[in-house]
C-alpha cells in the first residue's frame, strides 16, 4: 500500500485551509422565503478589537471578524423569533436571554477573549495606542456561519472559526449545528440514535474510515496519521443530509493537525437499524 509522506502534508495543507474554509459548509445565505420548508436567510458581518500589554512586555493586537448569515424569515413572526433565538443558543453562543444582534457581538467578544492570554499569562488593561519600540504580535480570529442544508424542514448550518498569528494560520475548525424546523429544536445525538445503539455506531464508523483511506488495519490508519483512532467516538460534531450523517472530528482530536478534520459519512441505509422512531431521517431518505 502505498504510504502519505507527511513530512510534506503541512505545507500543502496551510495552502490550502482558507480554501476550505470557503468551500466545505456550504456557500452562504440562502432560503426561499415563500417556501414552507426552508428558511431565508440574510447576512451580518461583526468586528470587534483589543490591544494589550502582557506582563512579560509583549503587545498583542486581537481582531475579530464574524460573518454570520442568520434566518431572516420562517413561517410568520413567531416562528421566526423562536428559530432566532435557538439560532442565537446554538450558534453563537447567546443563551437563553441574548437578543440576535446582541449575540452576534458577544459572538466576536468571546473569541477575544480566548486569545488575550495565549500561554496563561495575565494581560495588563487594554490600551488603544502602541509606540514603536517593541514589536506587535497580531492576533486575527475570523468566524463564519454558513448554510449548509436548507430544506425538507431541516436546516443544518456550519460555523467556521479560523486563527491567524501575524498572518500565518495557526488552526481551522468546523461545528455543525441541526435544527428541525418542525419541532424547532436542535437535532442532537438522543435526538437521532437510540442510546443502545452508540456503540454499533461506533463500529459502523471505524470500518467506513477503514474503507475511506483504503486500508484495513488501526495501524495502517496510524501510519497515515490517525494517531488517535482507538479513542474513536460518535461524537456531537456531526451534519445530516439526503444522503446520510456525517460525522466531523476537528483538528488533532483523531489526526495529525496536517490530516486536516476527517469526516465520515454514514448512509441512511447503514443508520436505518440505529435510528429513533420518528426521527427527522424520514423526511430525507
Amino acid at each position: 500500500m502505498k504510504r502519505v509522506n507527511l513530512q510534506f502534508i503541512p505545507i500543502v495543507f496551510l495552502i490550502l485551509l482558507v480554501v476550505s474554509v470557503m468551500t466545505a459548509c456550504g456557500n452562504g445565505a440562502g432560503g426561499d422565503a415563500n417556501s414552507a420548508d426552508t428558511v431565508a436567510f440574510a447576512t451580518k458581518r461583526v468586528s470587534d478589537t483589543t490591544r494589550f500589554v502582557k506582563a512579560n512586555g509583549m503587545k498583542c493586537e486581537i481582531i475579530a471578524d464574524a460573518t454570520v448569515n442568520y434566518p431572516k424569515h420562517f413561517g410568520d413572526k413567531a416562528t421566526t423569533a423562536k428559530l432566532q433565538q435557538l439560532f442565537a443558543s446554538l450558534i453563537v453562543d447567546g443563551g437563553d436571554t441574548l437578543r440576535l444582534d446582541d449575540a452576534m457581538q458577544a459572538m466576536v467578544t468571546n473569541s477575544l477573549h480566548q486569545l488575550d492570554t495565549p500561554d496563561g499569562q495575565a494581560a495588563a488593561e487594554p490600551i488603544d495606542e502602541f509606540d514603536d519600540t517593541t514589536p506587535i504580535y497580531s492576533y486575527h480570529t475570523v468566524a463564519t456561519v454558513n448554510v449548509h442544508y436548507n430544506a425538507n424542514l431541516l436546516l443544518t448550518l456550519c460555523k467556521v472559526f479560523v486563527v491567524k498569528k501575524n498572518d500565518r494560520v495557526t488552526s481551522v475548525s468546523h461545528t455543525y449545528y441541526n435544527i428541525d424546523l418542525d419541532k424547532m429544536a436542535a437535532v442532537d445525538l438522543h435526538a437521532l440514535l437510540r442510546d443502545d445503539a452508540l456503540t454499533d455506531v461506533t463500529q459502523a464508523l471505524r470500518t467506513r474510515l477503514l474503507e475511506q483511506n483504503k486500508v484495513a488495519t488501526n495501524d495502517e490508519l496510524n501510519d497515515l496519521g490517525y494517531f488517535n483512532i482507538d479513542n474513536l467516538a460518535v461524537s456531537s460534531n456531526f451534519y445530516i443530509d439526503p444522503k446520510g450523517v456525517t460525522w466531523s472530528y476537528l483538528p488533532s482530536e483523531l489526526a495529525v493537525d496536517a490530516v486536516g478534520e476527517p469526516e465520515i459519512m454514514l448512509d441512511w441505509e447503514t443508520l436505518q437499524p440505529f435510528l429513533r422512531d420518528n426521527t427527522i431521517a424520514s423526511r430525507l431518505k
